[in-house]
């Protein structure tokens, strides 16, 4: 289990249930606006023009989408940055690993190699002294 999960688990059941509100609301408001726009009769007396409906529609399309997401990741507790976060995790992993190799023969480092405090590191396969942050 990870941060995110850990830090969902601590939300509470009123703070949910305020963020599914408010998103619901935006939400709502978005797509009255669409509702109230596209619905008018076209050319009929005090309906909208075409150019006031599509900018009213480039304006409740983003309440429309953040109110509705907002709304269920307050409702679910989930949202996209979980998928991100563990594979930048892992990825910023695998790339420390094996990343440092040794400038005379290229050989890669092992993981339980010994690096004094200011960065001189001995390689096993050739024997060569190097410093891994002049490297």
């Amino acid at each position: 289990m990870n941060e995110f999960d850990n830090q969902q688990k601590n939300i509470a059941t009123g703070a949910r249930f305020v963020g599914a509100v408010i998103g619901c609301v935006f939400a709502g408001i978005g797509l009255s606006v669409l509702g109230f726009l596209w619905s008018q009769p076209f050319g009929g007396f005090h309906s909208p023009p075409v150019f006031v409906r599509v900018f009213g529609s480039f304006v409740a399309i983003p309440f429309v989408v953040i109110g509705g997401f907002t709304a269920f990741c307050a409702i679910t507790g989930k949202g996209l940055k979980k998928e991100r976060q563990n594979s930048s995790r892992s990825a910023m992993r695998d790339s420390r690993q094996g990343s440092y190799t040794c400038p005379k023969c290229n050989a890669p480092l092992s993981d339980n190699i010994d690096v004094s405090p200011h960065g001189d590191v001995k390689c096993s396969y050739c024997n060569s002294w190097f410093n891994i942050h002049h490297a």
